[in-house]
């Protein structure tokens, strides 16, 4: 993660930056304790993914996108009711995907790669890509005390289980250390991962990193940081549009269980839906006919009554 006063420091340095105003981001969590919180609506199972490990999506005009994390990082495009599958490809230079956004000025596809902590630009037309970028406040997760526990899908699996892609974070045969620690023969930290979500409003890019508990906001030509805020929780994912203005969204924890009604330029929270101790984990997530999409990273789709 990006150290504060490093952020702070390349944020001053950036013109465009300077006229925006100061997000709250100078604790890591966002007080959302005394928000106002309602149930969702009951959880639907509604049909499988194109592919057995969904983890992020998009709606467009032609149907629901499905970005998939397995070894082949399958983009399909899908009809948002049935799940029928309508077209799909494979893009490069992505490994562990999550997250995607199709950008509504020229139909071409962002891609956040978790495993290389890039941002992959991506023509949808050729499945080549266009360019990659660093993601800004990638790196490793930490914990925090009050953290929400990490929650795992309650789900059978849709697929067979897949070998998943060898993590950068977890050299060789090691396991995770619980408290922080790494073995004393390791020689270079561990690069960590990165974005989970991206929105995209005119030149902007907002990209959710859950390293940083942290959503940026990034001019997509120059790549530069224009603005960030702090997230409510440890393990902030999708988001999706809530109003047709695109000032608020509907942001997703998959460790707390819900959705937090967001202000994308400030950060601010004014509303929670919770969702029930048995449901599905929240990865992609995207607002259709009242309905609010969601796909748990075991193959499967739900939805809810918004």
């Amino acid at each position: 993660m990006i150290q504060r006063r490093s952020l702070l420091g390349l944020l001053a340095a950036a013109p465009a930056a300077a006229a925006l105003p100061r997000m709250a981001a100078a604790k890591n969590r966002r007080d959302v304790s005394n928000v106002k919180t309602r149930p969702s609506g009951p959880i639907e199972i509604v049909y499988k993914t194109p592919h057995a490990k969904p983890n992020g999506l998009d709606l467009t005009s032609e149907g629901l996108w499905v970005m998939d994390q397995g070894p082949d990082n399958w983009i399909s495009l899908i009809e948002p009711e049935s799940g029928k599958l309508i077209r799909e490809f494979k893009p490069h230079n992505v490994r562990a995907a999550s997250g995607i956004c199709v950008d509504d000025e020229d139909g071409t596809i962002w891609v956040g790669s978790t495993y290389n902590r890039l941002i992959v630009h991506v023509d949808p037309k050729t499945s080549n890509s266009i360019a990659a970028f660093q993601t800004p406040g990638s790196g490793l997760h930490y914990r925090m005390k009050g953290d929400a526990p990490g929650r795992r899908s309650p789900l059978k699996p849709a697929y067979p289980e897949q070998e998943p892609p060898p993590s950068p974070a977890l050299p060789g045969n090691v396991s995770r250390l619980a408290d922080g620690r790494v073995p004393l023969d390791w020689e270079q930290a561990p690069p960590g991962t990165g974005s989970h979500c991206i929105l995209q409003k005119g030149k902007l890019l907002y990209i959710t990193v859950p390293n940083a508990r942290t959503v940026f906001a990034i001019h997509k030509e120059s790549w530069e940081v224009q603005n960030y805020y702090s997230t409510p929780g440890n393990r902030p994912h999708d988001k999706t549009w809530a109003d047709k203005d695109r000032n608020w969204v509907w942001a997703s924890d998959s460790n707390m269980n819900c959705f937090f009604l967001t202000n994308i330029n400030t950060g601010e929270v004014t509303e929670r839906i919770q969702l029930p101790d048995s449901s599905p984990v929240i990865h992609g997530a995207k607002l259709y006919k009242g309905w609010m999409y969601c796909c748990d990273d075991v193959g499967w789709m739900f939805r809810f009554k918004l």
